[in-house]
């Protein structure tokens, strides 16, 4: 067994210790909040932890009732001068599996410096670079991969995003809702193994995986996993979108992962149709089970009334068929070629 797949396939342990983590330290999070002053929140990352913070401005913009922005730490460094007045008054948020990415910690070095901004590291790590520099340091040392390619880390991650948000918003039935998705989520990946390992096995070199709001970040992360472990070409569109333009390309050698929407089934349905056409294989990840889709397989979820809730299993059904992609084709997914699990940028001389 490769060091992903076992990653892989043990992370609901390390997410109950995440969930158990972020109760424990609800308190603290609410007292960090309240003595605390910012006008708007600023997720930064890199990387799939970038694509996290895509989906955590859109749930903190919805939930918390304050504006909120994603930024790539890397173009943020290079461009600090276009984006220094939108980060004024911002609360930092930087979920990470290192804390020592070079474009993550220069970029927070230069806006403590410049304008003071507290900041929250998320990360996989104890007595990281980046924890130092929080005030409030959540640190998760037990969903660490070992892997060069990150799957356990950021399925943890992109819950104690949204964790951290419903502490903060008080929300009650988003915690409770994530801690189900948890609970229900050893079992939903042992049921559907084999059925993915079939569909890993088919015959597509290229992948398109779609959602729609809160579950943006976590879809594009998911495209990135099916790049670094199964090296096919993968992308990220929303949902209905994926008609301007990208289905153009889609053909019998795409495979299409879907996260539906409780919303507007009879739009899906009917891209899916249009897609099945296409002779594309396609996966859906749906809490309808009443309702029948153009899929060659559905996995079903809980219907939670909190979409976010859906991306837990979505993720690891995404890593899981990266995966199997990559044992079919003989690719071992511990050791990627030309990829680092973290940057370091040479330093100025």
């Amino acid at each position: 067994m490769t060091i992903t797949e076992q990653e892989i396939f043990e992370q609901y342990r390390a997410l109950e210790k995440t969930y158990e983590y972020f109760l424990v330290n609800t308190a603290r999070i609410r007292n960090f909040i309240g003595h605390h002053k910012f006008k708007s929140v600023a997720y930064l990352g890199c990387g799939s932890s970038f694509c996290l913070c895509r989906g955590a401005e859109i749930s903190a913009r919805l939930r918390l009732g304050r504006p909120a922005v994603s930024l790539a730490a890397g173009d943020l460094l290079v461009n600090y001068p276009h984006y220094r007045y939108l980060l004024q008054d911002s609360l930092l948020i930087a979920p990470s599996r290192s804390g020592a990415t070079s474009e993550v910690v220069r970029t927070v070095k230069k806006l403590k410096e410049d304008m003071g901004n507290p900041l929250i590291s998320i990360c996989a790590r104890e007595k990281s670079d980046l924890g130092r520099l929080a005030e409030l340091s959540l640190e998760l040392p037990w969903i660490f991969d070992r892997s060069v390619c990150q799957t356990r880390s950021i399925t943890n991650l992109y819950a104690a995003n949204l964790m951290l948000i419903a502490i903060i918003a008080q929300d009650e039935c988003l915690m409770g809702e994530i801690g189900e998705a948890i609970d229900k989520g050893k079992s939903f990946l042992a049921r559907n193994k084999d059925a993915l390992k079939r569909v890993g096995q088919k015959d597509w070199d290229k992948v398109v995986v779609l959602a729609d709001s809160e579950l943006e970040g976590i879809a594009r992360a998911a495209a990135l996993s099916f790049q670094e472990i199964a090296q096919a070409q993968a992308n990220y569109y929303h949902v209905l979108d994926v008609r301007h333009g990208p289905v153009v390309l889609m053909d019998k050698k795409t495979l299409v992962v879907v996260a539906i929407s409780p919303q507007e089934s009879a739009l899906q349905k009917d891209l899916l149709a249009d897609l099945k056409k296409r002779k594309a294989t396609i996966v859906t990840v749906s809490g309808k089970g009443g309702v029948k889709f153009s899929s060659d397989l559905n996995l079903a979820v809980p219907a939670f009334s909190n979409l976010p809730a859906m991306g837990i299993p979505f993720a690891s059904a995404c890593q899981a068929l990266a995966l199997f992609k990559a044992r079919a084709k003989k690719i071992n997914p511990d050791v990627p070629s030309g990829l680092d699990p973290w940057i370091i940028l040479k330093e100025k001389r």
